[in-house]
């Protein structure tokens, strides 16, 4: 189970001289009870991407399969928006109502829910997103700090019980309690089934929560694997434009000036036993 672009491609204003290859030749799946990370530069088309895989973006051309179902023509949008929730980079954006309450339980509302059923389905969603509903229910959303408007947005795309979801950049604006408990709600939805991506530059995060790695540049798929083949990746980051987590730069510099020592992410203590290790190799 999972969503698969096979050859997707998109083009913005094809055929006029301001056209534009955004994606090109895209191969990448997202699986069910997976988490993927998605790390690019500024301008390598991951918002582009992000739009693709939600169905708000139509691309110009390749295939998109979804649990097995080849997507055509319309059906494509329409499927993709009933099974992927999206969080943007800028939440705020995605917050329009007069309280939070009826912000979060906007989309459920429009597929029919109300009554008690609807306000049950608004305060776990609320509580799965770090807030407090009796405390955040009834305020306005433009009343909250940038974090809580952040996870207001994600209880608004939780409440329509995704089958994946795409965040970009979901940890930014928030506090360490804040990152703890958004962390804690990804790995519970990815226990339960959700195939979630992530756009993200923080090595830490990916290497707390990602079961693979995806690195776009210039709107190609550059690498895609598992996490810690790709971090340690030094040389096709570096054709990225990304620098590798720090302790694997180090390992990397000590084995070009000749130091046989692995290439694999470490906690500091395990890196600094393993130089030592190699030093005292070398010494004697």
């Amino acid at each position: 189970m999972g969503i698969a672009l096979n050859a997707v491609g998109f083009t913005y204003l094809p055929g006029t001289p301001m056209a534009r290859e955004v994606l090109s030749s895209i191969d990448l799946e997202l699986h069910s009870a997976e988490i993927l990370c998605l790390m690019g530069r500024t301008g390598a088309g991951k918002s582009t991407l992000l739009g693709v895989i939600s169905g708000l973006v139509e691309t110009t051309c390749g295939d998109i399969v979804m649990d097995g179902e080849n997507l055509g023509g319309r059906s494509v949008t329409r499927a993709l928006r009933n099974a992927v929730g999206i969080l943007m980079q800028s939440s705020e954006r995605q917050l329009f109502a007069e309280t939070v309450a009826k912000d979060v339980g906007f989309g459920p509302h429009n597929q029919g829910m109300s009554g008690e059923k609807l306000k049950q389905r608004v305060r776990e969603s609320l509580s799965r997103a770090g807030l407090d509903p009796e405390i955040y229910a009834p305020r306005s959303p433009f009343s909250l700090s940038e974090g809580e408007m952040r996870r207001a947005a994600l209880a608004g795309v939780l409440s329509m019980r995704p089958q994946y979801l795409l965040l970009d950049e979901p940890a930014s604006g928030l506090d360490l309690p804040g990152r703890r408990q958004l962390y804690a709600t990804l790995e519970e939805l990815r226990s339960s089934g959700v195939g979630i991506l992530i756009v993200t530059h923080d090595w830490e995060e990916v290497e707390l929560l990602a079961d693979r790695v995806a690195v776009l540049s210039r709107g190609r798929i550059l690498l895609e694997g598992e996490t810690e083949d790709v971090l340690t990746a030094v040389d096709e980051l570096a054709a990225a434009g990304l620098r590798p987590p720090a302790l694997v730069e180090v390992l990397a510099e000590l084995r070009r000036l000749g130091l046989e020592i692995p290439l694999r992410l470490s906690s500091p203590r395990e890196t600094a036993a393993m130089i030592a290790a190699a030093l005292q190799e070398v010494a004697g």
